[in-house]
């Protein structure tokens, strides 16, 4: 991530050397904080499991590099975007009887899984104008992510088994924030700034279901947070 995020600065340095336009409608940037993104894993072992969904506060999770975009509809105020998403199959595969007689293992059956996860903020910012390159704002956050886990196996006679079963797990959260904040821009239209929550709130959920046609097994929990989840950014007006 170190790595990374010091390409990213080289670039945006060498993109804001060469710009000289002061009127830059639009931003873009990466951020480094708290990472937002969801899993739940499906299993066909949830006999006597406890559902709980994954806390949703920041101390219990690692940092990660996203990205954000954005538009400002006057000097004051800034509209952003960001988020991500990912994707993840893996395929299956029969098991293989075995001869014991021979000594031959037997192997098991390897099912199909997909993993699907993704993550989405939508805000706002007030930017306080001090006349100098130092820009302090003021915003709102709307928060979401959602992931989801499906296992399936291919169940035949060589592997003795009479009948084919599917299980998925799916975890999401909403939320939304008061965040503040300060950027510094550079000429040339390079920003480096930090943000926080001064107020937030998230509900997360998750729920597992082992086979179809049963009732899912379904965990809640909720966060209220002050001045959290801190995030550095890198980027640039243009």
């Amino acid at each position: 991530m170190r790595r990374l995020l010091s390409v990213a600065v080289l670039a945006l340095l060498a993109f804001a050397g060469t710009a000289v336009a002061q009127d830059k409608p639009l931003y873009l940037g990466v951020t480094v904080g708290y990472n937002s993104f969801l899993n739940a894993d499906a299993s066909l072992s949830y006999n006597g499991f406890a559902a709980e969904a994954a806390s949703p506060n920041w101390t219990d999770k690692g940092a990660v590099l996203g990205f954000e975009a954005g538009a400002y509809l006057s000097p004051e105020l800034r509209l952003l975007l960001g988020g991500g998403f990912n994707r993840t199959y893996k395929p299956g595969h029969a098991g293989t009887p075995g001869v014991a007689s021979a000594l031959i293992p037997s192997y098991g059956e390897t099912p199909d899984r997909i993993n699907m996860n993704y993550s989405v903020f939508i805000g706002g910012d007030f930017c306080i104008n001090m006349g100098s390159s130092a820009k302090p704002f003021v915003g709102l956050r709307g928060r979401g992510s959602y992931g989801r886990s499906e296992v399936k196996y291919k169940f035949d006679a060589a592997a003795q088994i009479e009948h084919s079963s599917k299980a998925f797990a799916e975890t999401w959260n909403i939320g939304g924030a008061v965040v503040f904040g300060a950027d510094y821009v550079f000429n040339g239209g390079l920003i480096i700034g930090c943000q926080f929550d001064l107020f937030s709130y998230t509900y997360a959920a998750v729920q597992y279901k082992e086979q179809p046609g049963i009732k899912p097994n379904v965990g809640q929990c909720s966060s209220i947070g002050f001045i959290a989840s801190p995030t550095l950014r890198v980027g640039f007006n243009f």
